[in-house]
């Protein structure tokens, strides 16, 4: 989400320089974006190298272990906190001198923009954008020739959390039933698409189990750690929908130019902070699970491994896809 809006401020303001302190994992996945310059953090040399350049401002998109003391060489420093005397009085918020407050309250989408606007900025849209090159395109092309694939369909039924969880034999509150992927893919496949199932190499349990379930196992593709997510971007763009749960998948799929009608299944997450960005787009259905995970955001597992997607059933899932495939 955050590289998706700074490439789209630079395309409202190209005279401001940019650069964006990571982790090594995010700069290996993102690090060749045009006019954003990456710093890899590493500790307090980080925070060495930073203070010899000139920076205005530092705008804290995910503040993580970070102290905002170790910034107050900067002059103005931008993050959010929660409304009241909690979040005046919290530590760690300590020392922002622009605050939007309360992230419960805003996506993060429209969120990350409002930091922007209290340094000044102004924005005839809220849309961000995902970057990718021609070799990115070539790449994914040529996964869909080799595999002699038409029309088709993603499914991403993971995540960083689901896989592991999966693997470790707990129930991720973010995973829907294998099974009923399975029975969506039957019931498409039968309907003439491919189903391309996305994900890491270690997510690659999950399109296993899919295709284990699936009596169309010739129509079902597994991509999982075979196409690189500015790939995955690519596909997702030549893709007649995704079927995902909240995981990052989803806010690559609603950037420009990808644009890909959504179908997203969500548990303990709440829509209006994580939801497909714009949330009355037309192009978008989110099926919520009303259960006691409901809005929780919970990660982890629950110790009896409560299913928190059992109650979106495999014919809602049908009828809100052929609902957009139909638009």
């Amino acid at each position: 989400v955050t590289i998706g809006i700074l490439n789209y401020f630079k395309t409202q303001y190209p005279e401001i320089e940019i650069s964006m302190l990571s982790d090594e994992k995010t700069i290996k996945q993102f690090g060749h974006v045009q006019k954003i310059n990456f710093i890899k953090y590493s500790g307090k040399e980080s925070i060495k190298e930073l203070k010899k350049k000139n920076f205005d401002a530092v705008l804290f998109f995910n503040q993580g272990k970070l102290k905002i003391k170790s910034f107050f060489f900067i002059p103005y420093r931008v993050g959010e906190t929660e409304f009241g005397l909690s979040g005046f009085l919290s530590k760690e918020k300590f020392g922002y001198t622009r605050k939007i407050h309360s992230r419960m309250r805003n996506h993060m989408v429209g969120g990350r923009f409002k930091m922007l606007e209290s340094l000044g900025f102004k924005f005839p849209e809220k849309k961000l954008i995902f970057e990718y090159s021609k070799e990115d395109e070539k790449n994914a092309d040529k996964f869909i020739k080799k595999n002699k694939i038409k029309k088709f369909i993603v499914i991403h039924p993971g995540g960083k959390y689901v896989a592991e969880s999966y693997n470790a034999g707990k129930w991720s509150p973010h995973l829907w039933n294998l099974d009923r992927y399975a029975k969506v893919a039957d019931y498409f496949s039968k309907k003439g698409y491919n189903l391309i199932i996305t994900g890491t190499k270690d997510e690659e349990i999950l399109a296993n189990e899919i295709i284990k379930y699936s009596e169309q196992k010739n129509k079902i593709r597994n991509a999982c750690g075979k196409l690189s997510i500015k790939e995955v971007g690519v596909l997702l763009k030549k893709a007649s929908l995704l079927i995902a749960t909240d995981t990052a998948i989803v806010h690559f799929a609603y950037q420009e130019p990808i644009n890909a009608k959504i179908v997203e299944l969500m548990g303990p997450s709440i829509p209006e902070v994580v939801g497909a960005w714009p949330l009355n787009s037309p192009k978008h259905k989110i099926l919520i699970d009303n259960g006691p995970c409901c809005r929780s955001m919970r990660k982890i597992p629950f110790k009896d491994n409560y299913n928190c997607l059992k109650n979106i059933k495999t014919e809602e899932v049908i009828k809100a896809s052929e609902e957009l495939l139909n638009k």
